[in-house]
């Protein structure tokens, strides 16, 4: 198990990619502070969560409900425990056919070789006019 701030979120980006949820979770606290802001009600998986089963849920809902078209990491930033992931993504949501684009700062801290906190910043007006 990778425990330095950059190997971690490196090798948790990658099983995320990879679509291995639960081998990515084996780098991640609980309780963990995770934070996407956005409307909950519209978007479900928006919202603060702090378990495990919170974060499959996440995963679940987001994977029900778009498909990806692009998901680019363009700048991995590493400060002692902190890290900052730049990037782009596009995902098409299943139920209107909409897509939508956002530039995304994710912000990563990783305490004893598991993230403990994790807020994604992205364009979450743009992903809700999709849903409309």
């Amino acid at each position: 198990m990778p425990t330095n701030t950059q190997d971690v979120v490196s090798e948790y980006l990658r099983r995320v990619g990879s679509g291995d949820i639960e081998s990515a979770l084996e780098l991640v606290a609980e309780p963990i502070d995770w934070f996407t802001p956005g409307s909950t009600e519209l978007i479900p998986w928006m919202g603060k969560r702090t378990t495990h089963a919170e974060i499959r849920e996440f995963f679940k809902a987001a994977g029900d409900n778009m498909t990806a078209e692009a998901f680019e990491v363009t700048r991995t930033i590493t400060v002692d425990r902190f890290a900052v992931v730049l990037g782009r993504l596009q995902f098409r949501v299943n139920a209107t056919g909409k897509s939508f684009a956002s530039e995304f700062a994710l912000e990563l801290r990783v305490t004893d070789g598991l993230i403990d906190r994790y807020h994604m910043h992205e364009d979450s007006y743009a992903i809700s006019l999709a849903f409309l």
